[in-house]
């Protein structure tokens, strides 16, 4: 397969235009994209990560962090309201922020602490300092219905908010400190989700208007004020509900920029009691809801609801009417607020922490103001009027600044740029892969075999992609190995060097001139020779492994292996052509395996050695027709074939003296066309493989030889 590198650019440009933001997303490259910018922040704390990344338009999933790692959806709402590759983008570097902020610095253990003695019937840390009468009198009925087993109404709504209330505190506390700690693309990121998800939160009437319960409206305007700093009130509702926001303001600004996790869990105690008497009004309604859905559930079943039941466990009518019913409200109270991903990791700590951190109050209103005006020249924009919480006259309203070129987002783009890039590349390497394996087949058809093989099929297999475990063997093993190769390297580029420069050969028995300096000696070697300077060398080298079952034994594939891994970056180095083929074989059918080919595109064979592995048996002689001839047909001055195998051929038909005799007159064909076959040893192999292929063999037995045995078999080789 001859393809120039025009060629290639241009199927790589071609494949580009094609690749679907979808596909883009949710590719590996884009994957370890995103896991580089993560790791970045958690390398300094020795902190494990994997970031997962999917793009399903039908998973409603949004974001999460668990035990193991970060998951996203790029297909989630607010990512998939983004015009554009570049936002889109910049939002899912925003999400990985976030959920990587609370891999950081989030308090799992305190949460959980806190959560429990909620459900207990206890504050913690504390009860919160300096309450007056009323608000004392308002926290001891939240104790009192959190210990009442006789109605769940008001445990279910006072749970439920106190959970809401720590993940709004935790996730502003989480995107101000990481956005302080980590500024550029996450916290540009994490205030466009931001400020994306206030947008498209209700405003205030519509909220009444859909008969929220008061105490979740407050809710879902803390989540705004948190997220934006501000609330949607299109309608410009004034009212208790907007007063009473504006009261929790200051305690909700004291918590988020304190390190310390129980500072949010006092600022949630302090915020429940005063939701208190707002969240009683929510009861009657929502025992008329579990009264109707038990009566459902009891309808259904066929058992009256509130008789007594004549069994237990699941399959209590009873037990399931009640079920129903919480089931109803739960569902009716998540359903006023936006929903929140689970988190797993309940037992992790938060980072070390320092004392409260002060972010720049002027550059985080920038860092808005600079999204902002991105948002606001996006198309299908969703329509929004954004008032000030202090402020309720104005005319409020978006402009649109068509003068905008853009600010800050240029590493991004070349960030996006490189990934597509390299996504392109790879599939474009990969379907060229797959185009030289069905090459290398037609070749395998196209060759005669000989009497000896006659009616075999033979198939050539090659990984158009090579996996990453492949890569990290390599990376586990090799570095040992490549010291062996530099060790040649300096070797043969020595033997090059002087056959490229000439100079002048002594101690010659005989010559056409005597060398007067050497006329001392007795050995007779008194003649010398002028060699002229010679063009470089152009050699190719093949090596053909058995992987027959037997090549587990002494570790022989181990080491043909290790000898492969040596040869392949030996000649990768040097600039030498290199092809290596493994081959086995069952039945009259050959299996060859080619891990590196002259014409190889992706630059991976080194990886895929890594999968070279003993497998069935062995039928020798085709393979190494198919090498020889490969070898044969190849533009090269000198032409090297080694062979590693434990000398014993072996296949339906093929086996003993016959197969010796094909593999030895293989080796004569091929010797004649200018192909120089050895073959490799590995301890008590040295006998079958001497009387097979003759002396001209190598003992692999100690790698650490190798570069010497290499060395002189190029030196002898190469053309006088």
């Amino acid at each position: 397969m001859r393809t120039s590198h025009r060629q290639i650019r241009k199927r790589i440009l071609e494949e580009k235009s094609k690749i679907t933001d979808e596909e883009f997303f949710s590719s590996k490259a884009y994957q370890a994209y995103i896991t580089d910018i993560c790791e970045a922040a958690t390398r300094r704390y020795r902190r494990p990560l994997k970031v997962t990344i999917v793009a399903d338009h039908d998973d409603e999933r949004l974001a999460h962090t668990d035990f193991k790692g970060i998951f996203i959806n790029a297909c989630n709402e607010i990512t998939w309201s983004m015009p554009g590759r570049m936002l889109r983008s910049l939002s899912i570097e925003g999400l990985a922020a976030h959920e990587n902020g609370h891999n950081l610095f989030t308090d799992n253990r305190v949460w959980r602490t806190y959560r429990k003695a909620l459900e207990r019937g206890r504050f913690y840390p504390k009860l919160p300092q300096g309450l007056d009468g009323i608000q004392k009198l308002h926290a001891q009925e939240i104790l009192d219905a959190l210990q009442d087993d006789t109605d769940d109404i008001p445990k279910m709504v006072i749970c439920s908010t106190a959970h809401a209330l720590s993940n709004i505190l935790e996730d502003g506390y989480v995107d101000a400190r990481y956005a302080f700690e980590f500024p550029g693309n996450p916290a540009r990121g994490i205030t466009l989700n931001n400020l994306r998800i206030s947008e498209k939160a209700p405003d205030i009437q519509t909220m009444i208007d859909r008969k929220y319960c008061d105490h979740n409206i407050v809710m879902n305007l803390l989540i705004q004020y948190v997220n934006a700093g501000e609330v949607n009130n299109l309608s410009g509702y004034s009212g208790e509900l907007l007063d009473k926001l504006t009261d929790l303001i200051p305690v909700v600004d004291g918590c988020i920029h304190d390190e310390d996790a129980r500072a949010r869990c006092e600022a949630s105690n302090w915020i429940l009691i005063e939701l208190w008497p707002i969240m009683q009004r929510s009861f009657d309604m929502l025992r008329d809801m579990q009264k109707n859905a038990q009566q459902s559930s009891g309808n259904s079943t066929g058992q009256p609801t509130g008789t007594a039941p004549g069994g237990s466990g699941q399959g209590n009518p009873n037990q399931q009417n009640q079920q129903a019913g919480s089931k109803a409200v739960q569902e009716e109270l998540d359903s006023q607020l936006p929903k929140t991903p689970q988190n797993f990791t309940l037992t992790t700590s938060a980072v070390p922490s320092t004392g409260n951190f002060i972010p720049n109050g002027g550059q985080t209103q920038t860092l808005r103001t600079q999204v902002e005006r991105v948002l606001a020249e996006e198309t299908d924009r969703i329509a929004s009027h954004v008032s000030s919480l202090t402020e309720g006259e104005g005319e409020g309203g978006v402009t649109m600044n068509t003068q905008y070129t853009g600010n800050g987002y240029q590493h991004a783009a070349e960030d996006i740029e490189r990934v597509l890039e390299e996504m392109a590349e790879g599939r474009v390497h990969e379907a060229m892969e797959e185009e030289l394996t069905e090459e290398l087949q037609e070749e395998a058809d196209g060759i005669s075999y000989g009497n000896a093989h006659r009616n075999i099929s033979v198939k050539v297999n090659r990984m158009a992609h090579v996996d990453q475990e492949l890569i990290d063997a390599y990376q586990s093993v090799a570095p040992e190995l490549l010291m062996l190769s530099k060790r040649l390297q300096r070797s043969v580029k020595g033997v090059l060097q002087d056959k490229r420069q000439g100079g002048k050969q002594t101690g010659l028995l005989s010559g056409k001139r005597l060398n007067q300096h050497a006329f001392h000696r007795n050995d007779g070697r008194i003649f010398c020779n002028s060699r002229l300077p010679t063009e470089p060398i152009n050699l190719s080298v093949g090596l053909l492994i058995d992987e027959s079952g037997s090549m587990c034994g002494n570790d022989r594939i181990t080491r043909a292996r290790a000898t492969a891994i040596v040869v392949q970056d030996f000649c990768e180095k040097l600039g030498i052509p290199i092809m290596i083929m493994g081959h086995t074989a069952w039945n009259s059918h050959v299996e060859l395996f080619s891990y590196a080919e002259f014409q190889s595109v992706d630059k991976n064979d080194r990886y895929r050695l890594m999968d070279m592995s003993p497998r069935d048996c062995n039928r020798d002689g085709a393979a190494l027709r198919f090498v020889a001839e490969k070898l044969y047909k190849h533009v090269s001055e000198v032409k090297l074939l080694i062979i590693i195998c434990d000398g014993q051929p072996n296949d339906n038909g093929y086996s003993g003296t016959g197969a010796e005799a094909d593999l030895r007159g293989i080796k004569l064909e091929y010797n004649r066309k200018g192909v120089k076959i050895f073959a490799a040893a590995i301890g008590d192999d040295r006998d079958r493989i001497e009387r097979i292929y003759g002396s001209g063999f190598l003992d692999i037995t100690d790698l650490n030889q190798l570069p010497i045995m290499l060395t002189n078999l190029i030196s002898r080789n190469l053309p006088l």
